[in-house]
């Protein structure tokens, strides 16, 4: 969060809700144990969703024309046709992915 956001600049901090895991996709490094935790928690509920690995150059391109960071994991999440959420950080990840597409959901 910004200072920006603290103070009541951003609108919304939400990442936005989608009905299907079609929608979202992993940015991720296949040696970094925070992306491992995050792939534990999408194995542990089911879910089948795109991985894309960002030592691959035009995946890193993507990662940051998008999203603006480097950093590993990020779940892209596409909440309109062609306009993306990109949420970072692993626990932030995992709890959005158990709170909207856990047991029962």
């Amino acid at each position: 969060m910004s200072l920006f956001d603290w103070l009541g600049g951003a609108e919304n901090n939400e990442a936005p809700v989608v009905d299907s895991v079609t929608k979202l996709a992993l940015y991720q490094k296949a040696w970094c144990p925070y992306c491992q935790r995050v792939k534990a928690a999408i194995d542990e509920l089911g879910l089948d969703i795109a991985e894309y690995d960002t030592n691959a150059p035009e995946h890193l391109q993507a990662l940051l024309a998008g999203g603006g960071q480097r950093m590993v994991p990020c779940l892209r999440i596409e909440f309109e046709p062609g306009r993306y959420y990109w949420l970072y950080e692993s626990m932030d990840i995992i709890a959005y992915l158990r709170r909207h597409f856990g047991a029962g959901q």
